[in-house]
């Protein structure tokens, strides 16, 4: 009974020790960028999911970046397909000393997404991104040697139909 003990609480050490290696808000399996990297990635062509803390949506479109980002690693018929990569969004209140937030509304008249508030195609720099939901997903893509934002899809139905149809049957025998 005591080596049953022992065991269980060394487990639970472990377990509470290697939690503390992950930052909050990261994704298991994905890899986690800051905003200001948004454009800096080496491919050509990928994706930016869009997620913050304590979102209903984002935890029900994580499982969906996961798989997709586990399906790219395991399958080498998926090799050609959209790398994925996630991007934690603050609001003013929880980072009040951040200088830019790409996490707003957009109000003109040329917005892109299902209600117009989101600005982001042909943007070439995250400071003039507007991400106006998470979870949301945009795609980068090169354009005549320039990295370019292009909105994609937002809530959990939109991320899932996305990245279900990038990835079509590549990982199919």
């Amino acid at each position: 009974m005591k080596k049953l003990f022992l065991l269980v609480i060394l487990f639970s050490v472990i377990a509470t020790l290697s939690g503390c290696n992950k930052n909050v808000g990261e994704i298991s399996g994905v890899q986690n960028i800051k905003k200001e990297d948004i454009f800096n990635q080496k491919e050509d062509e990928y994706f930016v999911y869009f997620h913050r803390l304590d979102c209903e949506d984002c935890e029900a479109s994580k499982p969906y970046v996961i798989e997709y980002a586990q399906i790219l690693k395991d399958y080498e018929g998926c090799s050609g397909k959209r790398k994925i990569y996630s991007v934690l969004l603050y609001t003013s209140k929880e980072k009040p000393d951040e200088e830019i937030l790409i996490y707003r509304e957009y109000s003109g008249e040329d917005g892109q997404g299902t209600d117009g508030k989101f600005y982001v195609d042909g943007k070439t720099d995250w400071k003039d991104l507007y991400i106006a939901s998470t979870s949301s997903l945009i795609s980068i893509s090169t354009v005549s040697g320039v990295k370019k934002a292009y909105y994609t899809s937002q809530g959990v139905e939109g991320v899932k139909e996305k990245l279900t149809t990038q990835m079509g049957n590549c990982y199919l025998k």
